[in-house]
């Protein structure tokens, strides 16, 4: 099968079966939501398996958490509030109300949808979007990346079975038919992964202008303050950074730490390690890098800081010969205070590499932020409330988490997203998500101030007409 002309059929198939004048019934939109619930429930072993079958080793715990429950809670709130959410949101038209004027928007589908995943939450990261994509009344075409064949060979499969090609399909490929993707005119494209990668997305998208959300990535720090509990906040950092052996994105990349606890906090970030990871080789809770590329990335990483000779920290609690290429298992690396034109320092590190930077004064850590590209979280652990809107007024990210990690990509209502070289446009979150794949159509009904507004369509016939238009924005 070639999977360029099954994009193409595929792709044709569903423009020609789309139009505004069929958007897709409530009933039709929740019983879409019901066999996406069904497919996952009824094949969830098998996802998840099927993931760690393309990383080499990955916990099912872990497997569940990031690719099973975020679709599934998704669904739940659609199923809850879709009805709610399809409804003309009305606005306020004043005192005009009275004279039965009424303005009001209606949430229209847009079409068809391309969805690009990335690799480090294949499953999720395609269907969060792709749920709200369905619910908003458009169809959907995702394309998983060429770093996990196996999970989207299962994933095409399935859709199939749960699915027509009209509604809802997967095309799987190379980099080919990745780049043949993006260059579709879709009424929307939705891309999670690198930033550079969003850039190239960005201009083939750019041809058809296409609506693009970007949801891409970059350095996000933790600013721990002085008055914290080094201890919590160091576990917090430590634990969160080795998630998926750091291939995630909204994980810290970076820590700042005042300087009289830089030894405590590193040493806490060692032992809490150590007792979560007591083994790494073969440890099936210890997952592993996705491929050998990025393997050699990371390594990479971690070589140019030996060689440029940073305090370099292996967490190694049994002494293994790590990092290993045939499991492609790398230990969580602490390097202390790399110099600025280290990659560690300057590049999104995607992998189990905790940069860790001392401070004395809170300004030279938001100095160093905002010297680098805007990031998709950032991170503030802390009591003092002066100290912290400080950060959070004086930076710029996507979103802010305070005294935990991760809690404000997965908040109720407040939407995920990106700004600047991070990303661009918000997903998730109830109504927001909805709204991110519909197009908010602006209804405006006049009532009996009609017999009178043509009065001020030029030329005016009276003076008084040109004086109340002019007094309105304060010109004489």
């Amino acid at each position: 099968m070639d999977n360029r002309i099954e994009l193409d059929r595929i792709f044709g198939l569903q423009k020609a079966n789309y139009s505004p004048a069929k958007s897709p019934s409530y009933q039709e939109r929740i019983d879409r939501l019901n066999r996406i619930e069904k497919l996952f429930r009824n094949h969830l072993d098998e996802i998840v398996a099927t993931v760690e079958k393309d990383f080499g080793t990955r916990s099912a715990d872990w497997g569940f958490t990031a690719e099973i429950y975020s679709p599934l809670d998704l669904i739940k709130k659609y199923q809850k509030n879709l009805k709610k959410w399809m409804k003309p949101e009305k606005t306020s038209s004043g005192w005009f109300a009275l004279t039965g004027q009424s303005t009001y928007f209606v949430h229209e589908s847009l079409g068809v949808i391309g969805v690009m995943a990335p690799f480090n939450a294949p499953v999720s990261l395609a269907f969060d979007p792709t749920i709200e994509a369905i619910a908003a009344g458009n169809t959907v075409m995702i394309k998983f990346s060429d770093s996990t064949p196996h999970i989207a060979a299962l994933m095409q499969k399935l859709v199939a079975q749960y699915f027509s090609e009209e509604e809802l399909a997967v095309v799987r490929g190379e980099v080919d038919v990745s780049i043949a993707f993006a260059a579709k005119p879709w009424d929307l494209f939705f891309f999670t992964g690198g930033t550079e990668t969003g850039k190239k997305i960005l201009e083939a998208t750019g041809k058809n202008l296409t609506p693009t959300i970007l949801e891409l990535g970059g350095k996000s720090p933790c600013v721990v303050l002085e008055d914290t509990d080094i201890e919590e906040s160091a576990k917090k950092i430590g634990t969160v950074r080795q998630l998926n052996a750091g291939q995630v994105c909204i994980s810290g990349d970076y820590a700042f730490v005042p300087e009289k606890h830089l030894e405590q906090f590193i040493q806490t970030v060692q032992d809490n390690s150590a007792d979560i990871y007591p083994s790494i080789i073969d440890n099936e809770n210890f997952t592993s890098i996705i491929n050998e590329r990025e393997y050699n990335r990371i390594t990479g990483f971690i070589d140019e800081a030996l060689e440029a000779g940073c305090q370099v920290i292996q967490v190694n609690p049994k002494n293994e010969n790590v990092p290993d290429l045939e499991t492609r298992k790398i230990p969580l690396t602490i390097v202390v205070n790399p110099p600025k034109h280290l990659k560690v320092a300057q590049l999104e590190i995607f992998g189990p590499i905790l940069t860790v930077f001392s401070y004395q004064y809170l300004d030279e850590v938001i100095t160093h932020i905002n010297s680098n590209a805007k990031p998709l979280a950032l991170y503030i652990f802390g009591k003092n409330q002066k100290n912290i809107n400080k950060i959070i007024n004086q930076t710029s990210s996507g979103g802010v988490t305070v005294n935990d990690l991760l809690m404000h990509a997965n908040a109720p209502e407040m939407g995920f997203g990106g700004v600047g070289p991070s990303g661009m446009g918000r997903y998730k979150g109830g109504k927001i998500g909805f709204k991110a794949f519909t197009n908010p159509k602006a209804v405006f009904k006049q009532g009996l101030m009609g017999k009178f507004t043509g009065i001020f369509f030029p030329p005016y016939k009276k003076e008084s007409t040109r004086k109340m238009l002019r007094s309105q924005v304060g010109v004489k």
